[in-house]
């Protein structure tokens, strides 16, 4: 009886054995794995990074930020000092003050003007009242060395007139003295052939007569020569006007020129000068801040730091292992791991192949990868911020690249199977 129990008893556990062995088997070769290629990388951003530079660099004279610091567009980043531009603004201000008060003094000369109106503009700028002053100076001086000159032609004009009136009072009274001749000459023509004067006191009027028509053509010539002086000192006049416009049209015509060329330099200067104060152009974050110390000198054009919108895409960039190449391509579906987040589980996020390196690469060291893209899923950025985190690049990350499904039974034999066939192979 008691051979029968156990041997019952050695049957049923044998029963029990050959049911979880088999049972085990089943699931061996039924139970599915999921298997994945990972890759090891991190977070960068798409191209819309915006690189902060500056066109002309300098000197840094103070830093407003930090890594990872969050700005908002417009606000200040980096100040350079360029102690250069400000004496060269401070050199073409005065200029432009200058050239403008001339400017203004000569519009004013050009329209005859008796006084000079200058713009609120000018009023604007610093110094602008010894610059005023200066050009009044210069404009009543010249006015009236001007006034002084016409004033003594004008003078010279009227004493020609006097002349050529008292040369015409002259003449009008020579005239009257031919007119008393000729009777005179007449009534001792007829008292000859009367004969009853002599021939004597007929030829002494007649000579009179002559002398006196003399004197009148003399008369005359003198007036038409004052008359000449007359016109050419009012042409004097004239000249001195002309001349004097000519010399202020061309004179307004170079400093009008001037202006223009310096209001374009200041302008370039202003807008240079605003630029020492760098700014941010977007609302995002500060990453690659390049420069960290007062005084450091920054290059025409050198990167001072990046700024990373808000608004931004992202994407993964990993390094694949040379032996799993065959089992990734793009589409894939991957899981990606965020290792830097303090939880107790790394989080998981939902993500997609979007490239693969066509030629393995070979970093410094001398280990080959393949260089692969993921970009995050739009349900995956949705569970990413339903969970309240923040993605900043450079951020770690491993990526699970879903490559399939497997047995158990077909992960435990995949070694042999292999070995075997490589053993045929070479036999």
């Amino acid at each position: 009886m008691i051979l029968k129990s156990e041997k019952g008893t050695v049957s049923f556990g044998l029963f029990i054995i050959f049911l979880l062995v088999g049972v085990f088997g089943i699931w061996l070769g039924m139970a599915p794995l999921n298997s994945a290629a990972v890759a090891v990388g991190k977070i960068n951003v798409v191209s819309n990074k915006k690189i902060i530079q500056h066109l002309e660099g300098g000197v840094v004279d103070k830093i407003f930020v930090k890594d990872g610091d969050v700005v908002k567009a417009g606000d200040p980043l980096v100040e350079i000092k360029n102690a250069a531009l400000q004496s060269e603004m401070s050199i073409v201000r005065a200029d432009f003050l200058r050239t403008s008060v001339i400017v203004s003094r000569l519009e004013a000369q050009k329209d005859d003007a008796t006084e000079v109106k200058f713009s609120d503009e000018i009023k604007q700028i610093e110094g602008y009242k010894e610059a005023i002053d200066g050009q009044l100076s210069i404009f009543n001086a010249q006015k009236k060395l001007l006034d002084e000159e016409k004033s003594i032609l004008k003078q010279r004009i009227k004493q020609l007139e006097n002349q050529i009136k008292g040369a015409n009072a002259i003449v009008s009274a020579k005239q009257d003295r031919i007119k008393s001749l000729n009777e005179e000459i007449r009534e001792w023509e007829r008292l000859f052939k009367e004969q009853l004067a002599d021939k004597v006191r007929l030829r002494d009027l007649n000579r009179e007569k002559t002398a006196v028509e003399g004197e009148i053509a003399a008369g005359k010539a003198e007036i038409a020569r004052l008359n000449v002086q007359v016109t050419e000192t009012q042409a004097q006049i004239i000249l001195r006007d002309r001349t004097f416009k000519e010399d202020v049209l061309k004179k307004l015509e170079d400093a009008k020129t001037r202006l223009v060329d310096l209001q374009q330099r200041y302008n370039a200067l202003k807008d240079q000068s605003e630029r020492t104060i760098v700014k941010s152009p977007v609302e995002g974050s500060v990453v690659e801040l390049a420069f960290h110390t007062i005084g450091g000198v920054i290059r025409p054009g050198e990167r001072i730091m990046s700024i990373v919108p808000d608004e931004t895409d992202y994407v993964v960039e990993a390094r694949l292992n040379v032996v799993d190449i065959d089992t990734v391509h793009v589409g894939q579906l991957a899981d990606i791991r965020f290792s830097a987040f303090q939880h107790k589980q790394s989080f998981v996020m939902e993500g997609k192949v979007t490239y693969v390196s066509a030629d393995s690469i070979q970093d410094n060291a001398g280990h080959s990868f393949y260089d692969i893209k993921a970009e995050l899923t739009e349900d995956g950025m949705k569970n990413f911020k339903r969970n309240g985190f923040f993605i900043v690049p450079g951020m770690p990350v491993e990526v699970m690249i879903k490559t399939g499904d497997r047995t158990m039974l077909e992960y435990v034999l995949k070694p042999f199977i292999d070995m075997f066939k490589r053993a045929f192979n070479e036999d």
